[in-house]
């Protein structure tokens, strides 16, 4: 029977989207989860995936054609579904479900309602977030990125009561076990300060699991798995924020092979989707050039974020003697409905345990191949 397939909502926000390229063609064998078209909407270029096997009876959008979400792209030939599934019926979903599943891009036509009358409710976008589709970050320009940046970041200072703490930290520990470790690695194996860095926040993330997750319906959700968001600014203009999937998992060789690859996909727009919607927690820093310090806005519906500002050289006190060393400082933005003054200072206060005890960091390492070059600052490119 006919399946008629509509144009997704890939955000709360998307009326519409343009048809660039067909990956498909009449009378091809589709499976589900296959990439079938590209849509251009304001924020990025989005290779939407098939939910359904079939076979390509017609495509209705042409290249290059503005549709509307919901209007029909394409009909496919469904064996052994019921006839429902032969139309693109009004979508019914409480509102903070299509608010979340606006923040994670999510295709609601894929999604299956558990409420009342086929409802879609919260809990059913979010155990639909791992069918999203493959999102390559290319910006339909860097004004566009730059307006779904501001817009998500007023909602942000609008809707969430932010708490703001800063801690300075030595670092003069921290590099110098880092160098040391260098000496005795092959050149492409040599840990980076930003993934150490990270490596480091992700350990104290585990001890203050209330820094790690979502806050939707009125409640905070903790999330397990710490997807670690790393602001990126782009070349052309603009910040993406994609995240290192389920870092909590990983060794401190992984996550320094993680953060260089991350960067390099973001470069090449070769992101997946989840990587740029399911992040948990985020980190920002300046850059090598940047400011000492950054206070950043927590990224909906998450519920914090960890600034690091520029490592440099400042007086630091030692044994009661005044002496020059590396430090950073480090701010926390986060909510105040799900933490406050008292845990936040103790988070910090944790990742400055680990970073003048380094060893913390140490871990029975993998073989993970790492191509990493030592530097004391941070990438240019990440922000």
């Amino acid at each position: 029977m006919k399946y008629n397939a509509p144009m997704p909502s890939l955000g709360a926000d998307m009326d519409q989207g343009k048809l660039m390229v067909w990956k498909i063609k009449a009378g091809d064998e589709v499976k589900k989860g296959q990439t079938i078209a590209t849509v251009e909407t304001t924020k990025s270029a989005v290779e939407i995936e098939s939910f359904r096997d079939g076979k390509v009876l017609e495509l209705v959008g042409k290249e290059g054609e503005e549709l509307r979400v919901g209007s029909t792209i394409a009909i496919f030939d469904i064996e052994g579904e019921e006839k429902k599934v032969s139309e693109a019926p009004r979508l019914k979903i409480s509102p903070v479900a299509r608010r979340l599943a606006g923040q994670m891009h999510l295709d609601l036509s894929s999604v299956k309602g558990s409420g009342a009358a086929g409802q879609i409710e919260l809990k059913d976008v979010q155990s639909s977030v791992n069918q999203q589709t493959a999102l390559s970050p290319r910006p339909t320009s860097i004004i566009n990125i730059r307006e779904a940046i501001a817009k998500a970041m007023s909602r942000s200072k609008r809707e969430i009561p932010h708490y703001y703490l800063k801690t300075r930290i030595s670092l003069d520990a921290l590099l110098e076990w880092i160098d040391e470790r260098n000496k005795v690695l092959p050149a492409v194996d040599r840990l980076m300060v930003p993934a150490v860095l990270m490596k480091g926040i992700i350990q104290a993330i585990k001890e203050y699991p209330m820094m790690n997750g979502y806050y939707v319906n009125g409640a905070f959700e903790v999330k397990d798995s710490v997807n670690l968001g790393i602001a990126v600014a782009l070349k052309s203009g603009g910040v993406l924020v994609p995240a290192i999937m389920s870092a909590e998992t990983m060794d401190l060789a992984r996550i320094n092979t993680s953060f260089q690859d991350l960067l390099i996909r973001t470069r090449k727009s070769e992101l997946k989707n989840r990587e740029l919607t399911e992040g948990t927690f985020t980190v920002t820093n300046v850059g090598d050039l940047g400011s000492h310090e950054v206070f950043g806005i927590i990224f909906p519906p998450q519920v914090a974020l960890i600034g690091l500002g520029r490592i440099h050289k400042s007086a630091v006190e030692d044994n009661g003697l005044i002496r020059s060393g590396f430090i950073i400082d480090i701010t926390l933005s986060a909510d105040h409905r799900v933490t406050d003054g008292l845990s936040g200072s103790r988070f910090l206060a944790q990742i400055e345990k680990i970073f003048l005890n380094p060893s913390m960091l140490e871990e029975k390492n993998e073989s993970t191949g790492n191509k990493a070059t030592t530097q004391r600052d941070f990438p240019r490119d990440s922000a």
